[in-house]
């Protein structure tokens, strides 16, 4: 199950890989998944950074910059993400949540509104959320 936290529709690419050359900042700690995810992503297209398995780690990078988005999980070696998702916010980092739990009324009232999809992916929703979030749009 996702949500994009939007009943907006998306305006899609033209092209059949609007994905493609994005570069995404992944955030998973558990290797499996982590590896699953680089490997959907790096099919549609996008370069993938990471993942990475920690906030600190997270935070670091994307401080440097030089991301179209990112996927984050929300608990990275015990810590939640969310403690840094202000600071995310204001580097204008688009991000969509991953977690185990599609319970949106587990997640702090702030950011229940954030793009978010449950694992385990599934990679027809997964590129659908991506293209919306991350994807190039005709205008662009």
């Amino acid at each position: 199950m996702l949500s994009t936290g939007s009943t907006d529709n998306a305006v899609r690419g033209s092209n059949d890989r609007p994905l493609a050359g994005r570069r995404i900042l992944v955030a998973e700690d558990e290797a499996l998944i982590a590896i699953e995810l680089q490997r959907i992503l790096e099919d549609f297209g996008c370069e993938v950074v990471g993942p990475l398995s920690s906030v600190d780690e997270v935070l670091q990078s994307a401080d440097r910059g030089g991301f179209d988005g990112s996927l984050l999980d929300i608990n990275l070696r015990g810590r939640q993400i969310f403690e840094i998702l202000p600071q995310l916010d204001r580097l204008g980092l688009k991000m969509i949540i991953t977690s185990g739990y599609n319970d949106v009324t587990l997640f702090p009232a702030a950011f229940r509104s954030l793009p978010r999809i449950a694992k385990p992916f599934d990679d027809k929703e997964l590129r659908w959320i991506c293209e919306i979030v991350f994807g190039k749009c005709i205008t662009e």
